[in-house]
């Protein structure tokens, strides 16, 4: 599969890329392009993960998603052990939670997959607006009479958090503790913090096992007890799976939710113009406008790792059995071979064929919930604040492709 000549990489010469960088958060779109012009599959170095083939182009990247044969997820398919980034030092909790769905090839993928497909379809998820609106109007009302907010903090980070709260059936009374710990798991991007993290975890994941048996004992509303109660064909989660399935559910959307919520703000406020657009008739634009966001935001820049299953050559590059690979979805979002003006935000943008959730057997689960939550979410808060501004930018945490979107605070008169 070539699309064009390249220069031949390896993987022992991998790029020097900061995906951190101050420069490449303020202009994602010039920092992905240097990265298509290097090669359509470039070697970059990763922390934790190391040595890492990278598909640079929407064509290149798309393709990968979809080849679930030569691109896998379990490590013994491609002739490796282990988890790609997991530790042997790892808590057998860490181990646990890996065992997810994300991270297993069919015939596994499917039917782990099949027991929570339900709830998520797109007519279930639009029946929950009402309720997912309420939240966000019940936060914004813990926001009245302030002048100056964090709009992560305040808002972007807690209405998700509380949605799939909600969602799970969790109860209220111990929601802000688990907040509270989920912010802190989310903030922590590397070094001591990040291990602090990772050996608080048996407690949390003590909780979560205390909230499955509650569940089997009287069951609630949410998707714990149905999680406890599916079955299809016979086959129900074993304990294990049931854990890290909610764990999942918990965190896979999460901190996604909140970055693609905090950049589409601060989109919709840098481009006045498109933002008039949207809300001279907001029930007919906002779907498609839901669409641009997230292909311009791009809040999760890349995929997770895969092996590659089988010496090949993909795109002009050779690849070797056991490598590791990853899509960079910004960088596909940002492929002006895919969309016109890719760097221009264009709410009634059309077709909008973007890979912010992916594509192939592994795209989002939660999608249909990050549509309906993103809308809400923006809804309510302009329903409330008409006039809101960007106050301030400080420094820039690298939260994702757009830019320094998880440092703003907006004023809200």
């Amino acid at each position: 599969m070539v699309e064009s000549y390249q220069t031949r990489h390896s993987l022992a010469a991998p790029l020097r890329v900061d995906f951190q960088s101050l420069a490449g958060k303020r202009d994602p779109f010039a920092f992905f392009a240097d990265l298509r012009d290097a090669g359509l599959v470039v070697p970059l170095k990763a922390p934790i993960v190391g040595r890492i083939w990278a598909a640079t182009t929407y064509a290149a990247t798309s393709a990968m998603l979809k080849d679930n044969a030569l691109f896998v997820q379990e490590s013994r398919h491609a002739g490796r052990s282990g988890v790609v980034g997991l530790s042997w030092w790892m808590p057998r909790a860490i181990k646990i939670l890996s065992n997810n769905m994300l991270l297993k090839d069919e015939p596994d993928h499917r039917r782990l997959r099949k027991l929570v497909d339900q709830a998520f379809q797109r007519r279930l998820v639009r029946g929950m607006r009402g309720e997912i609106e309420a939240l966000a109007d019940r936060i914004l009302d813990d926001m009245e009479g302030l002048e100056e907010v964090d709009l992560v903090a305040d808002y972007a980070r807690r209405f998700p958090l509380e949605v799939i709260c909600w969602l799970l059936g969790l109860p209220e009374k111990n929601r802000d503790a688990f907040a509270a710990w989920a912010g802190r798991m989310t903030s922590a991007l590397r070094g001591f913090a990040a291990i602090r993290i990772v050996f608080s975890m048996p407690g949390v994941v003590r909780y979560v096992r205390s909230q499955i048996e509650e569940c089997r004992k009287t069951p609630r509303e949410g998707l714990i007890s149905e999680l406890v109660r599916a079955e299809q064909n016979g086959d129900k989660l074993s304990e294990d799976e049931l854990l890290s399935m909610v764990f999942l559910l918990l965190f896979a959307g999460f901190e996604t939710t909140t970055h693609l919520i905090t950049d589409s703000v601060i989109a919709l406020e840098q481009h006045p113009t498109q933002k008039a657009f949207l809300f001279a008739d907001l029930d007919a634009r906002m779907d498609r406008a839901t669409e641009e966001l997230c292909r311009y935001t791009t809040p999760v820049q890349s995929t997770k790792p895969r092996y590659v299953a089988r010496d090949c050559e993909f795109f002009g590059q050779k690849l070797q059995r056991g490598d590791n690979i990853v899509g960079l979805l910004a960088g596909a979002n940002y492929d002006p071979a895919a969309f016109d003006e890719p760097d221009e935000l264009k709410l009634d943008r059309l077709p909008n064929p973007h890979l912010a959730f992916g594509t192939g057997i592994h795209f989002c689960l939660g999608m249909q919930l990050a549509r309906v939550e993103v809308q809400s979410a923006l809804t309510r808060l302009y329903a409330r604040y008409p006039n809101l501004e960007l106050a301030a930018r400080t420094t820039c945490n690298g939260s994702s492709a757009s830019a320094c979107a998880a440092c703003t605070n907006c004023r809200s008169g």
